[in-house]
């Protein structure tokens, strides 16, 4: 039996796509370590890992920018560390596991000099298809963007490059044909596809049993507005001002127990939750918050799966649920990018590769 620490920030976009990982590995008898906040040892600890609680400095929701959301990201890091480097090193793990936020994973695993792996959450990068060249734009090197990229390598100890580029291989958690230049990855990279598993912490859910349901997490009011009067059942997460019957609202959905029945998903676009439809077979109208769900819509556009707005509106939402509900020809892609996803293998092919940077 191996240790394995799996470090994720404590985001929920970070945290619930990597939990099939985590509960394959330690039903291969694996004993897991998750550094997490309380919000997410639940979730952690309904998998059969130990979480690692620690102090976190993140806000309740990222900024849109992702250079913004770097920022935190490194801020978390140079926390986290500190109240954590002490416990991996009296309790050292065999491999270490990290998200491609959680700096302090990367960190931990050099100067513990045992062997890391990275999850990669986001669209990836090599010399043919950059994240940062598509979504972030060009920025000067004023003084603030060199403090930080002068903290960044002080934190990590070489730039960021470098420091990705010393992971033995990453995971990346979406099928390859989502990936932009997909054939142009070579076997370091392996596209495992999302990693799901029960998520008894958040409840269950049933459908109605005479109307299509539609599950929207973003532009709530108005999806409940445009639900009134339509012949399908809406939920919702966030409150709602005078719902009608067929509107559901919820605090917190039972997301994959809802997408398991959905028939049209409306999201911002994480890659999570864009994963967590595409594996149910369910089109999606994508309204982004973040520059990266941006791009995710637009992937989910080009490959003829959903459609991609920069904001709803009643009538709007009316017409494509309806378009959505209707059109062979995306239901035909999005069952072929499920049928792919499949394929991929999701959690076991992850643990896969854990197991095989363990037998080197």
């Amino acid at each position: 039996m191996a240790h394995i620490a799996v470090f994720l920030i404590p985001e929920r976009g970070h945290v619930l796509p990597a939990l099939g990982m985590i509960a394959e590995l330690v039903r291969r008898g694996h004993r897991v370590s998750c550094p997490t906040s309380t919000r997410f040892a639940a979730a952690i600890a309904e998998c059969g890992a130990t979480p690692v609680l620690y102090g976190s400095t993140l806000p309740g929701a990222l900024p849109e920018s992702l250079y913004e959301a770097a920022q935190l990201a490194l801020t978390e890091a140079e926390a986290a560390l500190p109240q954590l480097e002490n416990i991996f090193r009296d309790d050292r793990p065999d491999i270490v596991a990290w998200d491609i936020a959680a700096w302090a994973g990367g960190v931990v695993a050099h100067r513990l000099d045992v062997p890391n792996v990275l999850l990669d959450v986001f669209l990836t990068s090599n010399q043919h298809w950059s994240l940062g060249t598509a979504v972030l734009p060009p920025r000067r090197f004023d003084r603030v963007a060199i403090g930080f990229f002068t903290r960044v390598h002080g934190f990590i100890g070489s730039s960021l490059p470098e420091f990705v580029a010393g992971a033995r291989r990453r995971i990346a958690l979406f099928p390859r044909e989502f990936q932009p230049e997909g054939h142009t990855f070579d076997e370091r990279v392996v596209f495992a596809g999302p990693c799901l598993t029960g998520r008894a912490f958040q409840g269950g859910w049933a459908p109605p049993a005479d109307r299509p349901v539609v599950l929207a997490t973003t532009g709530t009011q108005i999806c409940a507005d445009a639900a009134r009067g339509m012949p399908w059942h809406l939920v919702t997460k966030g409150k709602v001002l005078s719902p009608a019957l067929n509107v559901e609202t919820h605090d917190e959905v039972p997301q994959l127990a809802v997408l398991k029945h959905a028939d049209v998903f409306v999201t911002r676009g994480g890659m999570g939750g864009v994963m967590e439809a595409l594996h149910h077979g369910v089109p999606m109208i994508v309204v982004p918050h973040m520059t990266d769900q941006r791009l995710h819509g637009q992937r989910v556009e080009e490959l003829g799966l959903g459609v991609l707005l920069d904001t709803v509106t009643v009538e709007g939402v009316r017409s494509l649920v309806g378009q959505l509900t209707s059109d062979s020809a995306i239901s035909a892609r999005v069952k072929d990018m499920r049928r792919m996803i499949a394929q991929a293998g999701g959690s076991a092919v992850a643990a896969d590769v854990v197991e095989e940077e363990l037998a080197r």
